[in-house]
């Protein structure tokens, strides 16, 4: 994993200009970071679940990079890209019901918590899904004809394979 010498510096200009609540705002920023390593976890987990390899994490001040081997199809090169958001949103759409139906703590920092990983990370996970170069549903979308393609072939072969079939009066089955 590699992050940035401007997260640093970012983190810095941050807690210093706000050293009257410095915990909270450290709080802030970690949840922050969490947020866009939990989104290029999702990716990694995508990545080796199609077989490729994954050699690093890379994280910026506003976006990080997970840096893999090419994906063997069109299909799990948009696998890949929908593993960071729905990461995100396996964190975030708990949160939010919690938030919702339960409420928030007496806590601050557990609220940034929520805030955070609940609310923000869905906001970004949405953002990021949105069909432009340089973010995930650029490539996410795609999946759909490749979907559609698939249960089209998989009809036509449930339909080949009834072919020569007749069907046995009032039992709702099939014979040859």
């Amino acid at each position: 994993m590699y992050v940035h010498w401007s997260v640093l510096a970012v983190t810095g200009v941050m807690l210093l200009s706000a050293l009257e609540n410095a915990a909270m705002t450290l709080v802030a920023v970690a949840a922050y970071l969490g947020v866009l390593l939990l989104h290029e976890c999702g990716h990694l987990l995508a990545a080796h679940r199609v077989g490729c390899a994954v050699w690093s994490i890379e994280l910026y001040p506003l976006h990080g990079v997970t840096r893999h081997a090419a994906a063997s199809s069109k299909y799990d090169t948009c696998v890949i890209a929908w593993g960071g958001v729905l990461a995100q949103l396996a964190v975030a759409l708990p949160l939010i019901a919690w938030a919702t139906f339960v409420g928030f703590t007496r806590t601050g920092v557990v609220n940034a918590l929520i805030a955070m990983f609940g609310y923000f990370s869905a906001v970004i996970a949405v953002f990021n899904l949105l069909p432009f170069s340089r973010l995930d549903g650029a490539t996410a979308w795609r999946i759909i004809p490749l979907l559609w393609r698939r249960w089209g072939s998989s009809r036509a072969k449930a339909s080949a394979t009834a072919v020569g079939r007749k069907r046995r009066p009032g039992k709702g089955g099939w014979v040859h």
